[in-house]
Parts: structure tokens; C-alpha cells; sequence
């Protein structure tokens, strides 16, 4: 039986294992987007390596729902990775880092407000935070995909009743 791992990062991985009734590591790099056959061997040997890597995510690619969670790497045994499964982790894999980012830009913006708010600094207003990201400082924010947001934090509203 052959282990076929699916790496749908933009990274390469290096698949690391121990095999059965062996102590030494093997090291199998797989590039971005790229699938490798790691092991040919028994349903034992492999249900050995799976057990080792599920606590870190990996997921048998028949069972991907991409709406849940990311996906760093998958599995298939015995036939490889369909390349249109690959493709679709690796799309929704980003969709899902940018929900990601923007949710901790927020919790990020909320933390500051209420930080500031907690010292004696007399902040009681409104907070606005910019941030912005391209590849590069030269590209032209019209022709590349970038951040580019103002999250604003409403200040404690006078004669709302709220107590510090």
C-alpha cells in the first residue's frame, strides 16, 4: 500500500516520521502544492505514520470541508491526491487566512481600545486603526492584492451607565 501526502501550503514541508519498530526519523520533503508517495507499505505501518501526524492536521483528502478549518496536508492511500483537490485547499486555505487576519486585526484593535481605557489615561473616545500590506513598497495599490482597512472601535457612549 503507498501513502500519498499532499502538502496545500505555499511552503515546502518536510514530512517527518518515525516507522514501525524503528527509532530512526525519515525526512520527506514535499513541495508547495505538491504531492509525494512517503511510504509503500503495510496497513499497519501506515495506520502508524497517520496516528503520528492527525494531532497536527492532517486529514484523509476525501474528508476535506474546507469551510471549517485549513488544511496543511492530506492523505490518500494508494491512488494519489486528485490535483483539483490540491488546487481548491490551497484557494480556500487563503480565503480562510485572510478571515483569519482580519478577525485578529480586530480582536488586536479591541485589546488596544480597552487598554487604553483600563490605565488612567483619560481615553474614553472612539479608536480607529489603519493597516496596510503589499509585497512590495513600489507596486501600485490599484494593480496588486493587498491590505488596506481602518477598523474603528466605538468609545464608551457619556450617560450610558457603564462603570469602569
Amino acid at each position: 500500500m503507498k501513502l500519498h501526502i499532499a502538502n496545500t501550503t505555499k511552503q515546502r514541508h518536510d514530512f517527518t516520521f518515525r516507522r514501525l519498530e524503528k527509532s530512526n526519523l525519515v525526512h520527506h520533503p514535499i513541495r508547495a502544492g505538491e504531492q509525494s508517495i512517503v511510504l509503500d507499505g503495510t496497513t499497519d505501518e501506515i495506520d502508524y505514520i497517520l496516528k503520528q501526524h492527525e494531532i497536527y492536521g492532517l486529514i484523509d483528502a476525501t474528508r476535506i470541508d474546507q469551510s471549517k478549518a485549513y488544511i496543511g496536508l492530506c492523505y490518500s492511500i494508494d491512488k494519489p491526491v486528485a490535483s483539483k483537490i490540491i488546487e481548491k485547499a490551497m484557494r480556500d486555505n487563503d480565503q480562510h487566512l485572510t478571515r483569519k487576519s482580519n478577525d485578529h486585526r480586530q480582536a488586536s484593535a479591541f485589546a488596544t481600545s480597552e487598554k487604553l481605557r483600563s490605565e488612567d489615561s483619560g481615553f474614553h473616545g472612539d479608536l480607529e486603526v489603519s493597516a496596510e500590506q503589499r509585497l512590495k513598497t513600489d507596486e501600485d495599490p490599484r494593480d496588486t492584492d493587498f491590505v488596506n482597512e481602518t477598523i474603528s472601535v466605538e468609545g464608551e457612549k457619556k450617560g450610558s451607565g457603564k462603570k469602569k
